[in-house]
């Protein structure tokens, strides 16, 4: 397959004339992007498309449409960028009777942190294949907790709503939830093996039970596993009621508190020793899969994940090592990265996954009693369908009011 090869010159504005002999030249840059498409896509040509280029340190953007496989002429100051291509485009596939056809498909690319300097640049980036998922998506997160009348943190709250987002009865019988084990405000410096193309990096995981039709849920209609599944009103009154929990994750009853009559998620493992709390900063992210027929203590073996990294504070360097588990990509049902505008640096999730990533506060009291929302996108007669690009800076109301067992129709 040949490349698809876009130049995209990024000519840094030099100053004709300065305020004053003191001002520095804006250095001048060429860059050449390189896209890879698709490898199972065969002759791919461009419908339509975009290129999106974001000033990391200024949060600038610049959106440009791509024509014809051509790119206008961007004129960037030097400096840190995020590239990040979407677009549509044709391509010849086989239906179902073996004829030759002409399709349609979305493909994204992403590449972050580029520094951009004076000279020739070349930057590549694989382009992927996307589509709409068909399935549960999650609608809610509650990662940040609430604050009582006293102003003392409050952690019991913390819940996921899934919602069928398709016009058919879904089973939730053996979804898991997992948190990542990458934090998007830590980039890892020599980070290896870096298996996010292929599988995501967790840190915990637990499993809604079921023989695979014993927990139906409608078109339309959301489950809520929470910490506690109590009224958590009761105690504090900035909180909200999770009596109507569908699950708990539970962590044994020596550290956690179980509602008899709520059944329990069955855990499958976790690198903590305690009760497992959502990051309360948002720097963790979740994905939603499905995995039949392995038990816990098969995966724990045959799933398990060693990685290591270079940590370096000043003169201080040290190699580090450590053990959590990998989900394959291919299994994610539904996918959200999370993270700060402050403290973002990596992307803990492959952006085939999810392209951005989107956030509740800012690390500070803004997240307490607010939640990542999914967007609604339109009604199909009274069901409300849920906005799902696999872009979550689009998909998400950021800083949003929960609503634990209620779909805003707007």
């Amino acid at each position: 397959m040949k490349k698809l090869i876009f130049g995209l010159s990024l000519l840094m504005v030099v100053s004709l004339f300065s305020c004053s002999d003191d001002d520095d030249p804006i250095l001048q840059s060429d860059l050449n992007l390189v896209l890879n498409p698709p490898a199972k896509l065969k002759a791919p040509t461009f419908k339509s498309g975009t290129v999106t280029v974001t000033n990391v340190n200024s949060g600038e953007e610049i959106t440009k449409d791509l024509y014809a496989f051509m790119l206008p002429t961007l004129n960037l100051e030097d400096g840190l960028y995020n590239f990040t291509v979407e677009a549509e485009v044709d391509y010849f596939t086989r239906d179902v009777d073996d004829k030759i056809i002409f399709a349609t498909t979305g493909i994204r690319g992403f590449s972050e942190n580029v520094e951009v300097t004076g000279g020739a640049f070349d930057l590549t980036i694989d382009l992927f294949e996307y589509r709409t998922n068909t399935s549960f998506v999650i609608s809610e997160i509650f990662f940040s907790g609430t604050k009582t009348p006293e102003g003392k943190q409050y952690n019991d709250d913390k819940y996921f709503e899934i919602y069928n987002n398709t016009d058919k009865i879904l089973y939730a019988d053996g979804l898991c939830i997992a948190e990542s084990e990458l934090n998007t405000a830590m980039s890892l410096n020599k980070y290896t093996p870096d298996i996010r193309p292929e599988s995501t990096p967790v840190s915990s995981i637990y499993r809604i039970p079921g023989d695979g039709d014993d927990y139906p849920v409608e078109p339309g209609k959301s489950i809520i596993v929470c910490d506690v599944a109590i009224d958590h009103s009761a105690e504090n009154a900035n909180s909200f009621d999770l009596s109507i929990a569908d699950f708990e994750w539970f962590d044994g009853a020596d550290i956690d508190v179980d509602v008899p009559e709520v059944p329990n998620m069955e855990k499958m493992v976790s690198t903590s020793a305690s009760v497992w709390g959502l990051h309360n900063r948002g720097f963790t992210s979740y994905v939603l899969f499905k995995m039949d027929g392995v038990t816990p203590e098969k995966f724990n073996t045959d799933y398990a994940y060693h990685y290591q990294y270079t940590f370096v504070w000043g003169d201080f360097v040290k190699d580090m090592e450590f053990d959590a588990w990998q989900v394959p990509n291919e299994l994610i049902i539904d996918a959200v990265e999370c993270s700060t505008p402050s403290n973002y640096e990596w992307k803990a999730l492959d952006p085939s996954l999810d392209l951005t990533w989107t956030h509740a506060g800012d690390g500070d009291d803004a997240r307490y009693g607010k939640c990542v929302k999914r967007k609604v996108s339109h009604k199909e007669g009274e069901r409300v369908v849920l906005l799902d690009t696999n872009n979550s800076a689009f998909d998400f109301i950021p800083t949003a009011d929960p609503t634990p067992g209620v779909i805003e129709e707007e």
